[in-house]
């Protein structure tokens, strides 16, 4: 079962899901193959049950199938007249993803340092004081308000604790496999069996540089990242 915050249907129409839903369901729902197509000898070792370092390689490889063109059209449909989303606007839609991206990845560093200075030795900090001084050094161009208090809404402090950095150490390894992937075609049976039996059967049972390794047959590597991002063609 996933569970999500998603959109209800209300009296006139059926419930709607914005693209961000769905992404989010596919993220979730990476989650969910990573542990339902475990086959590892131990339970305790199927599925998420991995280094933290790569509990999040699954779930954001899934998102990257809501940023293809034609899985865009094939999922897409107006509630009304059925008609699928226009070129037009998923083009638009794919293009919006590099908007920002800089933004994005400077946020995340920011909130990875956060958790980190948060659960260093020492029983006594200023939790705000932090989150002000790492925004004002790292995103001095975006003002923030010490009253939001914006820590006390990090629900990943709870469940992550020091170890937030691993959504964008995760991030790059997840792209890495994406366009690999991507190469064979991503509704390519036999090439999602390759990597259904080479990553995600594996769960914890294989350290995640092997598995890496094995399935890209060479060592990692962050040129898919920087592609994605739009630092390079």
């Amino acid at each position: 079962v996933v569970i999500a915050d998603f959109p209800k249907k209300t009296d006139d129409r059926p419930a709607l899901l914005k693209h961000r839903d769905v992404k989010t369901f596919f993220h979730e729902f990476g989650h969910a193959m990573h542990f339902v197509l475990g086959s590892t000898e131990l339970f305790s070792f199927a599925g998420t049950s991995v280094k933290c370092d790569f509990v999040e390689v699954p779930s954001q490889i899934f998102e990257e199938w809501m940023f293809d063109k034609q899985l865009l059209k094939n999922l897409s449909s107006h509630y009304k007249t059925s008609q699928q989303m226009p070129d037009v606007l998923i083009d638009r839609l794919i293009a919006l993803k590099k908007f920002e991206s800089g933004y994005f990845v400077v946020r995340q560093c920011v909130l990875s340092l956060m958790s980190l200075d948060y659960f260093k030795p020492g029983k006594q900090k200023d939790t705000t004081a932090i989150a002000q001084q790492l925004a004002k050094t790292y995103i001095p161009q975006i003002a923030v308000d010490p009253a939001t208090h914006m820590e006390a809404s990090f629900g990943h402090l709870t469940e992550y604790g020091a170890k937030y950095y691993s959504y964008m150490w995760s991030k790059v390894y997840a792209l890495d496999l994406f366009y690999t992937v991507k190469e064979h075609g991503l509704v390519n049976s036999a090439a999602g069996a390759i990597f259904v039996n080479k990553i995600l059967a594996k769960g914890g049972s294989v350290d995640p540089n092997v598995l890496l390794k094995d399935y890209l047959g060479r060592e990692p590597g962050q040129e898919a990242f920087f592609k994605d991002l739009g630092i390079v063609a």
